[in-house]
């Protein structure tokens, strides 16, 4: 077992030595001082296992460092391939519709209150069912079949045509133009 002066001083002794490390293995170098400082915490934590002798302790903390790098490195390529696959599914998602329906909805939308629009967006653009969406809103199926009645009267009133002339249902073609 070490003393905790003797792993500070390792750490210390080592620190210009770990940043080139990761500074010419990263092509961050604000990633390399952050794996530096992980390094320094992973061998605080493992610091009953540093060896005594110097330059063996140094050669244990780049083993640290080593793991840390790879430990990095994996969870960069889990980054990497999960923002490729939510770009891929960006670009294959259809475009929210962008005609006068579209943009009268989302205004009568805005004169919603915020829970009542919530619950329209989840169901009529996000396809949840009332149910799906009571869940996510944590409440009850009867109190959302009741605000979803509410909301789609509110939004009817706010989307009659000012002569009072039929109009097809906004709220529907926008959802059908997706």
């Amino acid at each position: 077992m070490t003393g905790a002066g003797h792993v500070e001083r390792v750490l210390e002794a080592a620190a210009p030595t770990l940043l080139g490390y990761f500074v010419r293995r990263t092509t961050d170098p604000h990633d390399a001082a952050d794996l530096v400082s992980e390094t320094f915490v992973a061998a605080w934590r493992a610091r009953r296992r540093m060896p005594a002798d110097d330059e063996q302790a140094r050669m244990w903390l780049f083993g640290v460092a080593r793991n840390v790098l790879r430990h990095h490195e994996r969870s960069h390529r889990r980054r990497t391939a999960a923002t490729v696959a939510l770009g891929q599914a960006l670009a294959a998602a259809p475009a929210p519709a962008d005609g006068d329906d579209a943009r009268d909805v989302r205004a009568a939308l805005e004169t919603l209150p915020e829970q009542l629009a919530e619950l329209v967006r989840l169901v009529h653009w996000d396809g949840l069912s009332l149910e799906q969406a009571a869940t996510l809103l944590r409440i009850p199926a009867s109190t959302a079949r009741g605000r979803h009645a509410r909301a789609k009267a509110l939004l009817r009133a706010a989307l009659e045509p000012p002569s009072g002339a039929a109009r097809t249902d906004a709220l529907e073609t926008a959802h059908d133009a997706r």
